[in-house]
């Protein structure tokens, strides 16, 4: 039996350990990840908020095939991929989640991901680490996508974590700078003063009370922040807004049957989980009552198209793009679980000081 190196949760904490590797049957693919990056959801399942059963997280990176069944004919040793960890069509299928995921040596796609299309070709002109920002840019072009059918004349951004950032950096892409303004809200001073440094031509606030002095009449929002914050959030930018709030587009999770008072008999988890796999068009739930008119998307999970396409936006970047700077952390394994583990127990995404935008690991 050969054995390989994961980083593996145990309780509230993860370690290095050594597991046994599996071999490729019939239409299954063996992965080798290059780099690996973790997200707000990862961190979730380490801090024990959610109940996926996966010991192995890890769902964004670039990987290599080293083995392939015997029925696989459109890959080979040495391909470069990404894998599409959601498929719309099997919930058992949901890589880092209920299936072990990236953060280890060797990884087995098994053969209903391979025919289902979730395994696709990535350009070897891609770095590593900035492929591991293929996944996160899918989900923020969809959600930017999702919310220009409105036609609206401002973005408010609600979060100034990775997605946060990433969408306050691509939008004029996305809006071909129809748009009069682009607001971030931030939940910490930290925060502000690094999205401040990283992308200063976006309005950068501390409240949504104050984002209202700068966005117009017809205000986008993309809700990007911690589970615990879509609803409140979403909630008072509604309340603040008012009519001026035409579209908002859930990123962030949602419990099951999360509700607001402001959009009441809409269920939150339910517009967002409508669109696993991201959807097209979008499923759209239009609420209207006497104070506004909102329309409200979201998504979990995008198609590998979407996938395919933020590889080739990113293979096209020069190589000193600004979209690099997101990745605050590249380290090796032995650091990376120390930098884990301090997020963890801290419950703070800043460690020794710094703030951890994106945190990518290298095997």
């Amino acid at each position: 039996m050969y054995f390989h190196k994961a980083i593996v949760r145990h309780g509230s904490r993860c370690v290095i350990e050594s597991v046994p590797s599996e071999c490729a049957c019939k239409g299954d693919l063996i992965v080798a990840p290059e780099k690996v990056s973790i997200c707000g959801t990862d961190i979730q399942i380490l801090r024990r908020l959610r109940d996926d059963p996966a010991l192995i997280v890890g769902h964004e990176g670039l990987s290599k095939v080293v083995a392939r069944g015997q029925s696989v004919h459109e890959f080979k040793e040495e391909d470069r991929v990404i894998i599409n960890p959601t498929d719309p069509t099997n919930p058992n299928f949901l890589l880092g989640h209920n299936l072990n995921g990236l953060l280890q040596e060797r990884v087995k796609i098994p053969a209903v991901a391979v025919d289902a299309g979730l395994v696709t070709h990535v350009s070897q002109s891609i770095s590593a680490s900035r492929g591991t920002l293929i996944e996160p840019l899918a989900v923020v072009f969809y959600a930017l996508e999702c919310l220009e059918l409105e036609h609206p004349d401002s973005l408010l951004i609600i979060g100034d974590g990775l997605i946060g950032n990433l969408a306050s950096l691509v939008a004029s892409y996305v809006f071909n700078k129809t748009i009069a303004s682009i607001t971030v809200v931030h939940r910490d001073q930290l925060g502000f003063e690094w999205t401040q440094s990283f992308n200063p031509h976006v309005v950068n606030v501390r409240s949504v009370r104050e984002a209202s002095k700068y966005v117009g009449n017809s205000v986008a929002l993309l809700s990007a922040t911690h589970r615990g914050g879509t609803e409140p959030l979403l909630t008072e930018s509604a309340r603040v807004l008012g009519a001026r709030l035409v579209a908002a587009h859930l990123v962030g999770g949602l419990p099951p049957g999360s509700t607001s008072l402001e959009f009441p008999d809409v269920d939150l988890h339910q517009v967002r989980m409508v669109n696993t796999g991201g959807s097209w068009p979008p499923n759209r739930v239009v609420f209207s009552d006497s104070r506004r008119m909102t329309v409200l998307t979201g998504n979990r999970g995008v198609s590998t198209t979407r996938l395919k396409n933020a590889s080739i936006f990113l293979q096209n970047l020069g190589s000193e793009s600004l979209i690099d700077r997101l990745i605050t952390h590249d380290c090796g394994v032995q650091e990376g679980v120390e930098i884990l583990n301090k997020m963890i127990n801290s419950c703070s995404r800043v460690i020794d000081g710094l703030l951890v935008m994106r945190l990518v690991i290298s095997f």
